[in-house]
């Protein structure tokens, strides 16, 4: 049997293969269904193959996507950080300009309010001494200034030019410990002279004891150093105590010498004008030029010495 198998083998091979095929026809047949069982079983198997290969294809597509937009983010976050920086940048110079025209616009209703010739100039610099008081201006000599002309704020006087050159200048701050200033009180006229201490607080000098000086009030130049206009407001009486033979007076200059930036420097050294009062340049800096020119006087002339004589003796000049 082992021989005619050995013997017919191909053909018993072939006869069993046309016989499955047969098979899988008719079973096929019966089934009423035009795609061939073979095709069946490659799907059955080739499938899940495919689900598995699609589900890593779309993974990595995820992957790369994310990645993708990830350096878009990051890229879109730098560029709204460099904006943000940039408007920041940009606010802070519109704040500086907005603080800069407030202050040029106070400046310049306190200058249409002055009866006085006066030239606008900026701080630029400052001594670097701590012991010196000086401030550095951008107008020298090329714009007209000269020593000893007086230095003005809305607020009040800060000192007086010391050197002058071409383009710039040196002012002497009222608190430098050689700077002197012949001034009054406002209420009650009593004279005196305020002296610098290389500190915040100043001195009012040569008021002898028994004058009723009152705390709080204002301190104004009296003219007679034929330096400083009369009139213009100082500072303000925050101490006042019996010496030896004058008594100890603590003033607070009213004008921020720490924050200047914009100032008036008077051209007309020594004119004696009196101002209607001393707290109206800081009470009324805002109102325009016209309003209180109708209720001014016109200009006053210079006069070699005031009608009333001060109580204590003058001091000497101001500065070396």
């Amino acid at each position: 049997m082992e021989a005619v198998f050995s013997r017919h083998r191909n053909r018993v091979i072939l006869a069993f293969v046309l016989l499955a095929q047969l098979s899988l026809l008719a079973y096929q047949f019966r089934r009423g269904e035009d795609v061939p069982l073979i095709r069946h079983g490659t799907m059955y198997v080739v499938t899940p193959a495919q689900r598995a290969m699609r589900a890593v294809t779309d993974a990595f597509r995820q992957v790369v996507h994310g990645y993708l937009d990830l350096r878009g983010a990051r890229r879109e976050s730098q560029d709204l950080a460099r904006e943000l920086d940039q408007l920041r940048i940009e606010t802070q110079r519109l704040r500086r300009e907005a603080s800069q025209a407030r202050r040029l616009q106070t400046l310049l209703d306190f200058r249409q309010e002055l009866p006085l010739q006066t030239l606008a100039a900026q701080v630029i610099g400052s001594g670097g001494n701590e012991i010196s008081h000086i401030v550095i201006l951008d107008k020298g000599s090329n714009a007209g200034l000269r020593p000893d002309l007086p230095v003005i704020v809305p607020e009040g006087v800060i000192g007086k030019v010391l050197r002058v050159f071409a383009d710039t200048s040196q002012v002497l701050l009222i608190t430098d410990a050689n700077s002197g200033v012949a001034s009054l009180l406002e209420g009650s006229r009593i004279h005196g002279v305020l002296r610098g201490t290389s500190r915040p607080l100043s001195q009012l000098a040569y008021v002898v004891n028994g004058e009723a000086v009152t705390v709080g009030e204002i301190l104004v130049t009296s003219g007679e150093d034929r330096i400083y206009p009369k009139g213009l407001p100082l500072a303000v009486v925050v101490a006042a105590r019996p010496g030896p033979e004058f008594q100890e007076i603590e003033v607070q200059p009213l004008a921020q010498l720490n924050r200047l930036e914009e100032v008036l420097v008077v051209l007309e050294r020594g004119t004696s004008v009196e101002l209607e009062s001393a707290s109206q340049p800081i009470q009324d800096a805002g109102t325009t030029g016209s309003a209180r020119q109708a209720n001014q006087p016109s200009r006053a002339p210079a006069t070699p010495a005031l009608s009333r004589p001060a109580s204590p003796p003058a001091s000497p000049p101001n500065s070396p």
